[in-house]
């Protein structure tokens, strides 16, 4: 199967597509199942980039290794996408559809990660993502995180539990009297 003509500018690197995006702002280009060799992934400033993929759609992409650093992935889908040891750093990744992505080493130090949807995915081993990255994120039950991290589920869970505790001692002080009185 022939590899799609988005795919092709996409091989000749950062500053090629990214001209390309400046001349065709209005398409959603596709991109899935894109299989890139190794060099074919550095996408970072030192290869040109950073790379413009906003509103692209990379479902499946084999994009390990990938050098991404500072890319715009805002709105990106990559669902089911394989980005294990990729350099995410400083990524905008708003509004991404990260569902069933493999994540595992990923670097997401800087990364903006508000509304992304990382329903299912793996972060295993993950760089750099914090517990405030997370929160801002869509996760479910199958996500899988790391150790250092909390699941944002578990805590609702013990913030439902203790805004409950709070209620009952609230209900519980109005109906013993204070023993000042």
């Amino acid at each position: 199967m022939a590899d799609s003509p988005h795919i092709e500018i996409l091989r000749r690197g950062p500053r090629a597509w990214n001209a390309w995006r400046e001349d065709n702002p209005s398409q959603n280009p596709n991109l899935d199942n894109a299989a890139l060799s190794l060099g074919e992934r550095q996408f970072g400033p030192i290869n040109g980039g950073p790379i413009n993929l906003r509103s692209a759609s990379l479902r499946g992409a084999l994009l390990r290794f990938a050098s991404l650093s500072r890319a715009n992935l805002e709105a990106a889908d990559l669902s089911e996408a394989d980005l294990a040891h990729a350099r995410l750093d400083g990524a905008n990744l708003r509004g991404a559809n990260l569902s069933c992505t493999i994540l595992d080493y990923a670097d997401f130090s800087g990364a903006l990660l508000s509304n992304a949807n990382l329903t299912g995915a793996s972060l295993l081993h993950v760089l750099n993502l914090t517990q405030s990255q997370i929160n801002l994120s869509i996760c479910d039950a199958n996500t899988i995180f790391p150790a250092h991290l909390v699941h944002p589920i578990a805590m609702l869970k013990v913030v439902r539990k203790t805004n409950a505790g709070w209620r009952n001692r609230s209900q519980i002080s109005v109906l013993v009297p204070n023993s000042r009185d």
